[in-house]
């Protein structure tokens, strides 16, 4: 092998090491209906933010743990809630906007928090 053929294949070996190592779930982070439910903390869907970590989810209606998961274009989480048990949850996230639905209740459209 040439010395410029060695440098490209560390070179895609690393970025392919680094890649999968940061690569985070799109829909990490901290979510809301409205801006201004970003810190607060309600009682509803579109007066609480929504947490989603790798492994739980916490919303007005509880706080989860994450169980089985798939993913297609939008991600498929059975989530165990304390109290409540199984709920299924579907996580949309594009970019900074994600629909959430929560159980069998209606899509909420939430932007990403700040």
């Amino acid at each position: 092998m040439t010395v410029t053929r060695v440098l490209l294949a560390a070179g895609a070996i690393g970025a392919a090491m680094v890649s999968s190592a940061s690569a985070v779930e799109a829909f990490v982070g901290r979510w809301a209906v409205k801006p201004e439910a970003c810190y607060g903390f309600g009682s509803t869907a579109t007066t609480t933010a929504l947490v989603a970590t790798e492994t739980s989810l916490s919303w007005f209606d509880g706080t989860c743990r994450i169980g089985k998961m798939y993913k297609a274009r939008a991600v498929y989480v059975q989530a165990h809630c304390s109290g409540k048990g199984d709920v299924p949850v579907t996580l949309d996230a594009a970019g900074d906007r994600m629909t959430v639905t929560w159980g069998r209740g209606k899509a909420a459209r939430m932007q990403r928090c700040k």
